[in-house]
């Protein structure tokens, strides 16, 4: 053969490999790993799997949602409350402030999500998170509420 075809040849496995090696290298990024820890209950040892990097999983193996952490204030809940509402739903949070146009655009589209799959287990949590100084008044934020 000639060292064209030869070199075109060793190129294109070379290329396969890497593609392959980089298609299960970014597959197993999906996958939690578990690391096995001995755990002693009563007098009994048992090894369980733990996994201190990543969010609990259910027995479903999807992810749960995380809490919520450093809030400064609740709208229209309670953390209590909305720790209990979490379980069981497909969580969506939905950062937004009030003066964002790209936020105020998205609302159509959050209200009819929040009405088709509510009663389907789907939970739209809404963050806002003011970018400027006068959105961060609560008062301001009731009035552009109800005037929308």
């Amino acid at each position: 053969m000639r060292t064209e075809i030869k070199t075109a040849i060793v190129m294109a496995i070379i290329v396969a490999v890497i593609v392959g090696g980089l298609g299960t290298y970014f597959a197993s990024l999906d996958k939690p790993k578990k690391i096995d820890q001995q755990v002693t209950v009563g007098e009994s040892t048992q090894t369980a799997n733990k996994n201190p990097t990543i969010a609990e999983i259910d027995e479903s193996q999807f992810k749960k949602a995380p809490d919520l952490v450093g809030i400064s204030g609740y709208i229209n809940t309670t953390p209590d409350d909305l720790k209990e509402a979490i379980k069981d739903k497909v969580v969506l949070y939905d950062f937004w402030t009030y003066t964002c146009i790209n936020c105020i655009r998205t609302f159509p589209y959050i209200t009819a999500w929040n009405e088709k799959y509510a009663d389907k287990g789907l939970l739209i949590i809404g963050v806002h998170s003011p970018e400027f100084q006068f959105e961060k008044d609560i008062g301001c934020l009731f009035k552009q509420i109800l005037a929308s």
